[in-house]
């Protein structure tokens, strides 16, 4: 009996100390985890970032609070859209020159409507594609169905203030 509680005390000490040594390092991986996700956060600029409710709320706004109050960096467009959907399809390339055009002044998010029904509900999506111009300051303005790049650069300068 007092062999096997030995072989026990001495099991249960090369455990913890495994189990302290992976915590170590997780510790180390840690920073670097937390910097990705820093990084992964930031809008890529001059691109349309597919973006889910979570890193909505994190770059764009709270969708869930009962005031809007925009913190991104700069102003943003949002395409809410659906893989299914042809008019989508057809506003993506337009969306992708735009984001290229107005890289460091206006950030680019696409959302998928399917994918992310509670934060299109929380936007009254009822059709798509569905833009949404968020100023740095102010109220959204929403812009429905698929239109020419010029009338969508219009509403982009209007955002600006231009």
């Amino acid at each position: 009996m007092k062999h096997n509680f030995s072989k026990l005390i001495f099991s249960l000490a090369a455990l913890l100390v495994s189990l302290a040594a992976c915590a170590q390092e997780q510790q180390k991986q840690l920073p670097e985890a937390e910097s990705q996700d820093v990084e992964m956060a930031a809008a890529p600029v001059g691109e349309v970032r597919a973006i889910d409710m979570d890193q909505f709320a994190q770059l764009v706004a709270d969708w869930h609070a009962d005031e809007w109050k925009f913190i991104g960096q700069r102003p943003c467009v949002i395409d809410f859209n659906a893989t299914w959907c042809g008019p989508c399809r057809q506003l993506a390339p337009i969306l992708k020159d735009l984001a290229k055009e107005y890289a460091g002044k206006v950030d680019f998010y696409s959302i998928d409507v399917d994918e992310n029904r509670p934060l299109a509900q929380a936007f009254g999506v009822s059709s798509i594609p569905l833009l949404i111009f968020c100023p740095m300051e102010g109220t959204p303005d929403g812009m429905v169905g698929l239109h020419p790049k010029d009338e969508i650069t219009e509403a982009i300068n209007q955002m600006l203030g231009k």
